[in-house]
């Protein structure tokens, strides 16, 4: 627990400079041990933050299990927090309706993502949270300091992508947003030292974790990893983290066979229209009755909030 100890510490001493801090937060391990690193930093702390917000970005495609096990961290962290008497408070971001998955996909016929076309994580995902950023700078005269918990120890390309962002030990510049900054307390821990620190929570704070754990011990056969993408993602080719939670959860095989659906249109060429530009033809958007296909057929496995299907038909009447 030394190294940790010492984390705790670091935070307190960073966390100085900054009237307010910002953790980015998946509902994953990692978040999750850095939550308690920060509450345990302010607890020993002479020092508190004017404001310490929990961000965690709802895509509003998220995986049921996924968004159930953030939700209930973020309510142990809540009460926590009160109880310490440390000013921090989670805070659900979503992205703006014209951002929304359905929106684009159904409405503008955008094609589902793929690694060459993969226009859902800016919008879904990294929007929401920079415009939070932005909206605190105006309230505050400065960005918060971002706490992430990104770590090394988490395969090669995420290794070679972190080192690529650093300019310090644990540093780094939020992408485009130049005055923020990012500070990687965890960077060079492993995962056993991440569940031990859970662990050790548990028995400090006196709350259960099981939630969490068995999150990662039905996608893992044990507490390694899982992938947290959205259930529609069509950037792999299968999700097998998903799959693996429909085999405890019978109620998810709809949106898994919907998401191999999805695959399928992404791969199909024939149901997109062609677009002519300067005497040349591209694939343009799907087709209007393949996106009305889509609708049909995701209207009978998922909620469409009302305000997502009148921008879909506003944008279908303008077309």
């Amino acid at each position: 627990m030394n190294k940790f100890r010492s984390i705790e510490k670091e935070i307190a001493t960073v966390a100085q400079r900054w009237e307010s801090i910002a953790i980015t937060f998946s509902g994953g391990k990692d978040s999750t041990a850095l939550t308690f690193a920060l509450l345990n930093a302010f607890e020993k702390s002479k020092y508190k933050p004017e404001k310490v917000w929990i961000l965690y970005a709802n895509t509003l495609v998220e995986p049921p299990p996924l968004l159930q096990t953030a939700q209930k961290s973020l309510d142990i962290f809540e009460t926590l927090a009160r109880q310490a008497e440390i000013p921090m408070a989670p805070k659900i971001l979503t992205p703006e309706l014209k951002d929304r998955f359905w929106v684009l996909l159904i409405g503008k016929g955008y094609p589902p993502p793929s690694v060459r076309f993969r226009w859902c994580s800016e919008r879904l995902k990294i929007r929401p949270v920079k415009n939070f950023l932005k909206r605190a700078k105006n309230d505050c005269g400065q960005f918060p300091l971002v706490l992430t918990g990104v770590r090394l120890n988490e395969g090669n390309n995420r290794k070679k992508n972190l080192s690529n962002r650093l300019i310090g030990d644990k540093w780094m510049k939020y992408e485009k947003l130049s005055d923020c900054t990012v500070y990687a307390p965890l960077l060079n821990l492993n995962t056993s030292e991440i569940w031990e620190y859970l662990s050790y929570n548990e028995r400090k704070w006196g709350i259960n974790l099981q939630h969490l754990k068995d999150l990662y011990s039905i996608v893992s056969d044990g507490v390694n990893g899982f992938r947290t993408g959205c259930w529609v993602c069509t950037l792999i080719k299968r999700d097998k983290s998903l799959e693996r939670l429909m085999e405890k959860q019978p109620e998810l095989k709809p949106l898994v066979e919907f998401r191999n659906l999805l695959v399928g249109i992404r791969d199909n060429r024939e149901l997109r229209q062609r677009v002519e530009r300067k005497g040349k033809s591209y694939l343009g958007p799907l087709t209007i009755e393949t996106r009305k296909r889509i609708l049909n057929d995701v209207e009978r496995i998922w909620h469409l909030p009302k305000e997502e299907k009148e921008a879909i038909f506003e944008i279908w009447r303008g077309q």
